[in-house]
Formats: C-alpha cells, structure tokens, sequence
C-alpha cells in the first residue's frame, strides 16, 4: 500500500538511509553530490521555508522514496530545483517515482514557479528516462549553486507548457 507525505522530524533518518543506499549503489562521490551535503541528516528542517516542500512515500509503511521542490539557491530566477529524488531498488517499479514527481510538479506550479531544474549522474539512466517522461530536457550547463558538481547531466522543464 502506497502512501505519500510531506516530511515529518521523525522521517529524517530514514529518508538520508535511502538517499545513501541508492547513491552508493551509484558509486556517487561524497565530496561532490549530495552524500556530503550537511543538510543530508535535516531535511525536516531544509524545506521548513517558503516555497518548499519533501514528500515521503511509503510503502507497506516503510519509507522508500523521497523527493522535493525549493527555490534554486544562487539563482535570482523564479526556478525551483527539484531534490533528492531516491528510491529504494526493491521499491521501483510500481508506479512510486510517476507519483512523486506529479505531486512535485503540481507543488511547483502551486508555488509559481517558471521553471524547474535538475542535477543527476550520468549512470542512473533509470532517473533520467522518467525525468525525460515528464517532459524534462537535458541542458548543457549548471544554473544556480547547488553544491552538488559531481553531478554531470542537468535538466530543465519550463512550467508554463504545462
């Protein structure tokens, strides 16, 4: 059974145990991605302000994937960043990540924002074909300053086609 939710403090460690699962299974360079972010271990916290959100999804209870909008930091731009997009491998496919992205793109245009960007790896093909499947194109540079350098493909969706 499927659930989705906005993050609660409790959900901290569990949502940061999913998001190092899956991006070690990548081999992701803590240095460069989000393994070294400090924000990791708060995420409760990072999107408790204006224009931001993290949904938990839970399956049979157990949170297994995560993902969420705020605004682009460095970017003056009305842009939001979808985040931490991570699902357990024994979680996919059925149907979690369609779910999440439309509550995070139904956010984000709740929020007003123009467009929407995204950092990923090269290697989790998986991310980008679904990302692709909700009208995201690949970009060749990075806008804004996530922080976030070992990540080597970036995409974009402008909000106002929808």
């Amino acid at each position: 059974m499927l659930s989705i939710r906005e993050i609660q403090p409790q959900d901290d460690l569990a949502i940061a145990h999913v998001i190092r699962i899956v991006k070690s299974a990548y081999d992701a360079d803590p240095q460069t991605t989000i393994l070294g972010d400090p924000t990791l271990d708060h995420m409760y916290q990072t999107y408790l302000q204006e224009k931001a959100v993290y949904f938990v999804a839970l399956w049979n209870v157990k949170i297994v994937r995560g993902g969420g909008i705020r605004q682009l930091d460095g970017s003056e731009d009305n842009i939001c960043e979808l985040q931490r997009m991570f699902l357990l491998p024994e979680a996919r496919r059925q149907g979690i990540g369609k779910t999440l992205m439309e509550y995070c793109l139904q956010k984000a245009n709740e929020f007003a924002y123009e467009r929407i960007y995204l950092e990923t790896l090269s290697q989790m093909k998986e991310a980008q074909q679904l990302y692709r499947q909700f009208g995201f194109e690949a970009i060749p540079n990075t806008l804004g300053n996530t922080g976030h350098c070992g990540c080597n493909v970036r995409m974009i969706k402008d909000l106002s086609l929808q």
